[in-house]
């Protein structure tokens, strides 16, 4: 990595303002110890706590202006504090960035050129308390991903926001499906909002009428497409068999069942996006 190329994020912010601040915070990893002058709490360094995010000076620091809490880390948070708090105006993960890191930040918070639109969706889920993760010592799946977990999320497996919204219609499915045929899914998304972006559309199952144990859901498409304000694009997805089917006493079988199909920018039951989920069955005969 060049030096002379590299744009950090206070460089890259820095063009927001005439005057710009930093404070370091701690001065050593795992931050066992901080400079208690820069950062009004400290990052608890035990096995559940590294998860937990506490850093209250910018509540003490902020002087009622409004905060963007910007992440770079490997993995979730806990940031339900923040998510919560008024003073918070925006959450952005930037997980580990590159050299260009400040640049590509300056771009996204200010939709430069309008073009810029956020369109990232999480790739793991982030809980809402730290106990809802099972013991790192129990290697079920009870509880764990969005497939097995009853947990709330702060923010669920595929969850991301825009500067636009979408609306999701036409669903269209077939009401019957033989055992071993792929499933063909059709469906009609439209930019709502007012700037160009791009949208992330999921398909999610849910096994109904089943017979035995199944994931809670299961992701079986996804693909991204860049919209206009007001334009409409019909979207056609083919679900292979084997995704249809389950894990049963050892081996995968197909069972006769319904089978309800998602189509949205985010899973179904979650916190609102600003779109719609759209819902049909298909009998599995």
């Amino acid at each position: 990595m060049s030096e002379s190329l590299t744009v950090t994020p206070v460089e890259g912010l820095g063009k927001l303002a005439s005057t710009v601040t930093w404070a370091n915070g701690c001065s050593n990893l795992p931050c066992q110890s901080y400079n208690a002058s820069q950062v009004n709490g400290g990052f608890p360094w035990k096995e559940r706590a590294l998860i937990v995010l506490t850093l209250n000076y910018l509540e003490n620091k902020g002087n009622g202006a409004p905060v963007v809490l910007l992440l770079f880390n490997g993995g979730p948070l806990n940031v339900t504090w923040a998510d919560q708090n008024p003073s918070v105006s925006a959450i952005m993960e930037c997980w580990f960035s590159a050299q260009s890191s400040g640049t590509a930040l300056l771009h996204v918070l200010t939709n430069e050129g309008g073009t810029s639109s956020p369109a990232g969706r999480l790739p793991s889920t982030w809980p809402l308390l730290a106990d809802d993760i099972p013991d790192f010592s129990n290697y079920s799946m009870s509880g764990r991903t969005y497939r097995y977990s009853n947990a709330s999320a702060l923010y669920p497996f595929g969850f991301g926001l825009s500067y636009t919204t979408f609306r999701y219609s036409d669903l269209v499915v077939p009401k019957t499906l033989t055992l071993g045929r792929d499933l063909d899914v059709t469906v009609t998304v439209t930019n709502t909002g007012s700037v160009p972006a791009d949208e992330v559309t999921q398909i999610y199952i849910e096994w109904i009428q089943k017979s035995v144990a199944t994931p809670r859901l299961q992701l079986v498409a996804v693909t991204r497409t860049t919209t206009a304000p007001g334009q409409g694009n019909t979207l056609h997805f083919t679900v292979p068999a084997d995704y249809l089917a389950v894990y049963h006493d050892n081996r995968w079988i197909l069972m006769q069942c319904t089978i309800r199909v998602y189509a949205g920018d985010q899973q179904p039951n979650q916190r609102s996006v600003g779109s719609n989920v759209v819902i049909a069955d298909v009998q599995m005969t």
